[in-house]
């Protein structure tokens, strides 16, 4: 060791020694050599950065620039984003946007391979573009064609709704949108799609490698226009494979009542794989009694989903609402933890935290925060869906209200009474209700006239302030496999004891449940002597002390 540390030493010597004498011919650095290293470094932080003197594969538009006698040169720049979206082709060549606002009048098709840069939120792109389903910065290609490129630092306004589409990314993989500001257009803000086109059925080629982060989008989503009632998306994603959104704030609220869109939505019916939505701040405005919004207020809504990951979020109004998950390849359909889903005040209208639609297999819901909703986390199947490997754990559900006389934690619903539960596992959360105006139900198993429901597994929870009963099922066909033990139940209005709508479980266990006020400290941890301590049952969750705790935080 010794004798390697002088050779390293003797080395470092000689390489200072070469640095500061005459240089020879065959020496180890030459000054030109130096002077040309250093120039690629500052050529490479230029572009980085979107300033600088200029580069031999970096082109620039200006306000004082001229498409007809410019050359692209940063001493002769184009005026438009069109012209150097129309010349500039080569891979790897970059478009830089001087700062100043540029209002085109043609839509900029960027060729694959090339990128834009500005300088910030002082780079800004507007369109006189006002024709439906069209789209201020294109960057579409065939199926599977590799972007490999850009678009930062920039701001794109849509001119108070007046130009459609902000950036649609359709066909191409690894092209990353990040620093960006996008503003005030009419019907969607940034579109990823696998397809360069609105069909609807999966890519034959998902796009891989797209990212989108460290963007500030806001409304740019639309709800009830002319073309359509329903929701689109500040940003629209289908037909992705391992897209990765992440540190972003994306707000929908400026609209009127009923006419606001979501801040993140699934384009071309979704079809999405190991996808990850995290650490962005998503606000919707709440939901009102208004023409065009009555009964749906997401703030995320995808569909055809598998190894999705949707974590760190904070979601102010709004919930995610996700349909079809499957498991695919994946140990998971969908995995939502960590999150925050809140509204600001209790709504009189209904608001849900987490939604699960049609056919879910494989869902994992865990260590989120929910709060002032009038159902925590639901599941829509519809006729002949199957809910199945379910887990709920470790979730603080509270201040959930009554709403348009309904309410509820944890729910199943069905009109059509006709699906199936297998393996539905609800464990170590904690579950108030609002003590002021308390919902029906805790946790509602669904009303079953066919089908079936069995495997479920209620363990060390909390559930706290309910109207009527606290765990109830509907329907005319009973459950089978069904284990409920060590929860504590208390503050019921109706009574404590489950309510099965006259059927019998078969295979039922009902065991080491409370009856007892929990000791809560800040933010519903238990407090030190709470008879919560070390009373539940073990589940395979870690825990401190002698047995589990119940509730969704150990001691």
């Amino acid at each position: 060791m010794k004798s390697v540390t002088l050779k390293k030493r003797v080395a470092i010597f000689a390489l200072a020694v070469t640095s500061f004498t005459a240089c020879k011919k065959g020496d180890v650095i030459q000054p030109d050599a130096a002077a040309a290293t250093d120039s690629a470094i500052t050529d490479r932080r230029i572009r980085t950065g979107g300033t600088g003197t200029g580069a031999a594969n970096t082109f620039y538009i200006s306000t004082s620039g001229n498409d007809a006698t410019g050359t692209g040169a940063i001493g002769a720049p184009w005026k438009t984003l069109y012209k150097a979206t129309s010349t500039v082709s080569a891979s790897g060549a970059i478009i830089h946007v001087n700062a100043g606002t540029y209002v085109e009048t043609q839509q900029s098709a960027l060729k694959p391979g090339v990128s834009i840069e500005g300088d910030g939120v002082t780079s800004i792109l507007k369109s006189t573009l006002t024709a439906d389903w069209t789209e201020l910065l294109s960057l579409r290609s065939p199926e599977g064609t590799n972007g490999n490129q850009h678009v930062s630092n920039l701001k794109f306004d849509g001119q108070n709704l007046s130009t459609f589409w902000g950036i649609y990314v359709g066909g191409r993989s690894n092209v990353s949108i990040h620093d960006i500001t996008l503003v005030d257009f009419k019907d969607r803000g940034v579109l990823f799609g696998g397809r360069n086109d609105g069909n609807g059925a999966p890519p034959s080629v998902y796009a891989t490698g797209n990212t989108f982060y460290n963007n500030t989008v806001s409304n740019s989503a639309a709800y009830n226009l002319s073309t359509g009632t329903y929701g689109r998306g500040c940003l629209n994603i289908g037909g992705q494979d391992g897209m990765l959104i992440y540190n972003n704030t994306i707000s929908q609220t400026s609209r009127p009542e009923g006419y606001n869109g979501w801040p993140i939505k699934g384009w071309n019916e979704g079809y999405l794989k190991g996808c990850k939505i995290y650490n962005n701040t998503l606000n919707k405005i709440p939901m009102g009694n208004s023409t065009g919004n009555t009964g749906w207020n997401f703030a995320i809504e995808l569909f055809n989903e598998s190894g999705l990951e949707i974590y760190g979020n904070t979601i102010i109004g709004g919930s995610i609402d996700l349909n079809y998950q499957t498991k695919g390849s994946y140990t998971y359909s969908v995995y939502i933890h960590d999150n925050v889903i809140k509204q600001t005040n209790l709504n009189s209208w209904i608001e849900s935290g987490i939604v699960l639609e049609y056919n879910t297999d494989g869902a994992i819901i865990e260590n989120n925060t929910i709060d002032k909703k009038a159902h925590g986390i639901e599941f829509n199947p519809r006729s002949g869906n199957a809910v199945q490997n379910i887990t709920i754990q470790k979730n603080l559900i509270t201040n959930i209200t009554m709403a348009q006389n309904t309410g509820g934690l944890i729910g199943i619903f069905n009109n059509d009474a006709n699906f199936s539960v297998n393996n539905f596992n609800v464990f170590n959360n904690t579950l108030v209700a609002s003590a002021t105006d308390a919902p029906w139900w805790g946790i509602n198993l669904g009303g079953l006239n066919t089908g079936f429901a069995k495997n479920i597994n209620i363990k060390n929870n909390i559930i706290g302030n309910i109207k009527s009963g606290w765990l109830v099922q509907g329907g005319t066909v009973g459950m089978d496999m069904l284990s409920i033990q060590n929860n504590d139940i208390y503050n019921n209005g109706n009574g404590n004891n489950p309510k099965y709508n006259g059927l019998t479980p078969t295979n039922y266990s009902y065991t080491g449940n409370l009856n007892v006020l929990p000791t809560f400290g800040t933010n519903y941890a238990l407090t030190s002597g709470s008879p919560l301590i070390d009373a539940g049952i073990n589940v395979g969750l870690p825990f401190l002390g002698t047995k589990p705790d119940i509730g969704y935080k150990e001691f």
